[in-house]
């Protein structure tokens, strides 16, 4: 059994210019700068940032990385170290919570997060990520090389999803 690595929550690079010719800056952040972004975009049936803490969040094996544009967080993702027993992989991660600001869209960040988020599962040695991915997501993540395992079914008040994979 491998150990982790101590986690660097400096890393940090800058991406090419976006259309509008600003920079953007990916980087590992914390738990609590992803709420908003859960709230806005993923649980709008919440009532407060609060409620869109997860219990995994601040769990030394999960990270989260964050996309800035103009200092401001526009795309986001948590990553953390869970077993799926469909999937023979010894060492898996699961992405979950991934969002882009409306704003934003059609600006490569979410394609940001996940580049970003796969050099850190590499450094950690993991051979599989896998995701609940909704309906309307499943076009992004086949772009980005995950397979569909089986078919659609329902998250309760979130809707349809698949669960998709990708190694490492």
């Amino acid at each position: 059994m491998f150990k982790m690595k101590e986690l660097n929550t400096n890393i940090q690079y800058a991406t090419t210019p976006s259309e509008e010719g600003k920079a953007a800056r990916v980087s590992i952040i914390s738990s609590s700068e992803t709420y908003s972004l859960r709230l806005e975009v993923l649980w709008q049936h919440k009532n407060s940032l609060e409620e869109c803490k997860l219990d995994i969040d601040d769990m030394s094996t999960t990270f989260h990385v964050g996309v800035f544009k103009d200092n401001e967080i526009v795309a986001i993702g948590t990553f953390l170290q869970q077993q799926n027993e469909k999937f023979d992989a010894k060492n898996q991660y699961r992405l979950r919570a991934m969002a882009t600001s409306p704003k934003v869209r059609g600006e490569n960040f979410g394609k940001q997060v996940i580049d970003f988020a796969l050099e850190e599962l590499k450094n950690r040695k993991v051979d599989l990520l896998w995701c609940d991915a909704r309906k309307v997501a499943l076009g992004f993540y086949e772009k980005m090389g995950f397979n569909i395992l089986g078919d659609f079914y329902e998250i309760p008040i979130i809707g349809k999803h698949k669960l998709m994979y990708k190694r490492i």
